[in-house]
């Protein structure tokens, strides 16, 4: 009997998937287990097992498209099955015609989302999508305005957007301003991809929820780049770390003893964690990754160099899986490597702060003597959910960060 195959869900926060590509065309034999598809989730390209051996009759969902979760993407079967009576039964099955319908109605808008026109990016941005958990009063402000709901997080029941939940949604202005700057000019539209709607929904949120507030320190890497210089000389090629492997470590370091920072905000009560999972932020061509360096304050700055460089190797070819993201309890960002001195950093939700590393640049500074000298100094900033870390915690957690980095070898005995 024909096996109808569906689109899996891959992570937690996946809503729909996208087919990455096939690995098979229709007429090859299959086997299962066997990889047979890769398909792009919210957060990265994941290859997925084949359900049945057999023969791939029928691909439903091609390359590009999208679909619905468990919305069926293919059929597997004996060479002389018809997979159209097989989808038929799944159907029936599923509920008859009105899952069939869903079905023929999914097909469409997939293929319209892999070819992009300027029409149909217009009126996906201002007709109401019937998928959404939405009240009626909330879809016709959507669609008055021309607000995407899959952007909005739902403060009703069970998730469902109602109107409350547009009040901070781009007005009717703002879309009005951008599509009278179009006019005038040309513009590629790109359509968003799942990661980049997951990472603007929840960087949205954490912007939206987590009152945020930011504590900057300026560090003296003078002894730290000489240590580090002295240690890597001495290492083989595939042990030696980089700065970044140190801020790392050090941070770490420096969350184990002070465990309130690395915490996070609950409904009922603020979850502190006894280990430190560290999130290293990697940029991809086609969004953000965060990659979780795990038991970081238990590895030597050698095992956090050999681990980083596996996870973003990874993160760039795109093979992350969900163990290699997901639980990551504090937040390293560093642009230093770009050459920007300091930013601030949107805290990665649930964690309740994230640092922002800078680069080390030669700083004037007012010695000790009285004289003025050349540093190598540091910024880095911390952006705090201040329903979790106060002021004076995330203070004295920058003094230790700071004691660590001026003083490293103290992080070795001390920490």
């Amino acid at each position: 009997m024909a096996t109808v195959m569906e689109m899996p869900k891959l992570s937690d926060t996946m809503s729909e998937g996208s087919v990455a590509r096939w690995l098979k065309k229709e007429g090859d034999k299959v086997s299962a287990g066997i990889p047979v598809i890769e398909i792009d989730t919210d957060k990265a390209t994941m290859e997925y097992e084949c359900p049945a051996s057999g023969t791939l009759l029928k691909i439903l969902v091609g390359d590009g498209q999208k679909c619905a979760l468990q919305a069926p993407i293919a059929v597997i079967g004996k060479p002389d099955e018809k997979w159209e009576e097989a989808l038929e039964k799944y159907n029936a099955k599923k509920g008859g015609a009105a899952a069939s319908s869903e079905t023929k109605k999914e097909a469409p808008k997939a293929s319209s989302a892999a070819a992009p026109s300027a029409s149909s990016s217009k009126s996906s941005a201002s007709a109401p999508d019937l998928n959404v958990k939405a009240s009626p009063l909330a879809k016709k402000i959507a669609a008055d305005k021309g607000i995407d709901l899959k952007a909005i997080q739902g403060s009703g029941p069970n998730g469902r957007i109602v109107q409350r939940d547009l009040d901070q949604a781009p007005s009717s202005g703002s879309s009005s301003s951008s599509f009278v700057f179009a006019a005038n000019a040309e513009v590629e539209k790109i359509p968003h991809t799942n990661m980049r709607k997951t990472i603007a929904r929840r960087l949205a949120e954490s912007v939206n929820t987590a009152p945020h507030f930011f504590l900057t320190v300026n560090i003296n890497m003078t002894n730290l780049l000489a240590w580090r210089k002295d240690a890597v000389a001495k290492l083989p090629e595939n042990e030696k770390f980089s700065v970044n492997d140190l801020v790392i470590f050090l941070t770490a370091r420096a969350l184990k003893r002070h465990p309130d920072v690395n915490s996070s905000w609950q409904d009922d009560y603020v979850a502190k964690y006894r280990d430190v999972h560290m999130s290293v932020a990697v940029a991809l061509p086609n969004g953000l990754m965060t990659p979780v360096v795990r038991h970081a304050d238990k590895l030597t700055v050698v095992q956090i160099a050999q681990e980083t460089k596996r996870l973003v190797k990874l993160a760039k070819d795109g093979k992350l899986q969900p163990n290699d993201y997901a639980g990551g309890t504090f937040s390293v960002s560093n642009l230093g490597m770009a050459g920007i001195e300091s930013f601030t950093a949107i805290i990665n939700p649930p964690q309740a702060a994230i640092l922002a590393v800078g680069a080390t640049v030669p700083t004037p500074v007012v010695l000790p003597n009285g004289t003025i000298g050349v540093e190598q100094r540091m910024k880095v900033t911390l952006s705090c959910d201040h329903r979790v870390i106060d002021g004076a915690v995330g203070a004295e957690f920058l003094k230790t960060l700071r004691q660590f980095f001026e003083d490293p070898v103290s992080a070795l005995f001390l920490g």
